[in-house]
């Protein structure tokens, strides 16, 4: 065998790995805003040890003052099947020219169930990212709250 064809057939084998890994994961968008990249991590690794910690689920990003604007606010609920651990990354875009002063996620569930992580964005930015992890079988459902000024306005002191 050759080295064009050695080249051909290890190309061919990538693109395979590439495509199987991207049929893996899901993109949910629930409105032109919000993406929310899931995977079944336990299906990628069959040996996971996620322990459970007694601590907050809410997560608070930046300085929150009472005569901030809130720029968007919506509900992020997905749902587990029971069989597998779920691990989002959640991407929240704000239209128009505006500068995110404050984020704060609630968790909305009773039990410990997701734990939501500061991935990106946020003070100063337009858009806010973070990624939630859950316990084995469980969903999550947090409400998100955005606040801000538009740019053209100054901050008030």
């Amino acid at each position: 065998m050759s080295y064009a064809e050695m080249k051909n057939i290890l190309s061919v084998l990538l693109w395979l790995l590439v495509f199987v890994f991207c049929e893996q994961q899901n993109d949910l968008i629930s409105n032109g805003k919000t993406v929310i990249t899931t995977k079944n991590i336990t299906a990628l690794s069959p040996k996971i040890d996620l322990k459970v910690l007694k601590k907050p689920h809410h997560l608070i990003i930046g300085r929150c003052y009472p005569h901030y604007q809130i720029i968007h606010q919506e509900h992020i609920i997905v749902k587990n099947d029971g069989k597998s651990h779920v691990d989002a990354n959640i991407r929240i875009n704000v239209d128009g020219p505006v500068n995110i002063t404050c984020v704060l996620v609630y968790d909305e569930m009773d039990q410990d169930s997701a734990y939501p992580l500061y991935s990106g964005g946020g003070v100063g930015q337009n858009f806010v990212g973070f990624n939630v992890k859950t316990t084995y079988g469980k969903g999550f459902h947090f409400f998100v709250q955005i606040f801000g000024i538009k740019i053209n306005e100054t901050l008030p002191k």
